[in-house]
């Protein structure tokens, strides 16, 4: 068998990255070169065994062709559902490469899953259809497009693969690799196994300790699990909003985790993003642009009354004299309350 020394590596797998013994591989007479990275299946593999720099490659790939539409493509002249529709067909397989396996080992908490490269990349695309900033919430901008994060469709790939796995037969490799990670699970020690056993532990918290994984996957219906995962997202979702500071007014509206139908009867993409913008308080209202100055909540005062009244949206819309003609103009209030607290 002939086999190519240019595409043949060794690397030596550890948790930790101190320093190796000088070692020396070789094929016959021929040098084999340790490597510190090896690309396997389009998957970039570490020593440390951890999945963050192949993420991280798969969401700057992902990025690329994010941008690459957006160049060729405005978004915002699309209707939300043929935006989402583009973003899941073409950014989000890119994203979602082989989290069959590499979804195991994320970080499963909904808090700190955004400060993910792979859910960052998401989070780009909901903004930039949005026509908000960087520094918009991230639970508004997906909220408004009812998108939910990435999480929970590589979940759905993860317990839908080990289904897979559990009806291979047990000669197969990848069945035998899968009862190795049972037994170390078994034994106490992380592995793939054991990683999927925490993720249905958490959302089925009554569930016996020691996980059948293959019982479960064969008795549960995968579709419901996913549902239930997304109850449990919406439940924290609501939380979040409602101790939000920076979602107060957007908290007094926004009840139901779906796509906004204003994002598709407001047809003028400008008027849409000013929309957007007002909604989930990405705009320069004293509430918000004092936040960033540190100024206290109730010394944020409105400039332009002498009310000595928080400028929060309601008093902008309701209150303040300035903009009394304009109430009294039913036709253009909208337009120029958006432009000016967005501009």
């Amino acid at each position: 068998m002939n086999i190519n020394l240019k595409k043949t590596k060794v690397m030596i797998l550890q948790k930790h990255n101190s320093k190796l013994q000088s070692l020396d591989f070789f094929l016959g007479d021929k040098r084999i070169d340790i490597t510190n990275e090896y690309t396997y299946l389009g998957l970039k593999l570490t020593p440390n065994t951890k999945f963050s720099v192949a993420t991280q490659q798969l969401s700057e790939k992902a990025m690329h062709a994010l941008f690459k539409i957006r160049k060729n493509l405005d978004f915002q002249k699309l209707t939300p559902k043929l935006a989402i529709k583009i973003f899941d067909g073409i950014v989000s397989p890119i994203l979602l490469y082989n989290s069959e396996v590499w979804g195991a080992y994320g970080n499963n908490d909904f808090t700190k899953w955004d400060k993910t490269s792979t859910e960052k990349t998401h989070l780009k695309f909901c903004k930039l259809y949005l026509g908000v900033n960087r520094k918009a919430s991230n639970i508004a901008s997906r909220g408004e497009l009812g998108k939910f994060p990435l999480l929970i469709p590589i979940f759905k790939r993860l317990f839908s693969y080990i289904n897979h796995l559990s009806q291979l037969p047990d000669t197969s490799i990848a069945k035998q690799t899968f009862y190795l990670s049972k037994r170390l699970y078994s034994n106490g020690k992380d592995s793939f196994y054991s990683n999927a056993a925490s993720i249905i532990k958490k959302f089925h918290p009554n569930i016996e300790d020691t996980i059948d994984i293959e019982k479960f996957v064969q008795d549960t219906n995968i579709n419901d699990f996913v549902k239930t995962i997304k109850d449990n997202y919406t439940s924290f979702w609501k939380h979040q909003i409602k101790n939000s500071s920076k979602l107060s007014f957007y908290s007094t509206f926004k009840k139901h985790y779906n796509l906004e139908e204003y994002l598709n009867i407001i047809k003028d993409p400008n008027q849409r993003r000013l929309f957007s913008k007002f909604r989930i308080s990405n705009h320069k209202l004293e509430i918000e642009f004092g936040r960033y100055s540190d100024v206290p909540r109730q010394e944020r005062l409105c400039k332009y009354c002498d009310k000595l009244a928080v400028e929060d949206e309601f008093h902008f819309s309701f209150e303040c004299e300035k903009y009394q003609s304009l109430r009294n103009n039913s036709r253009n209030i909208l337009n120029n309350y958006w432009s000016r607290a967005t501009s």
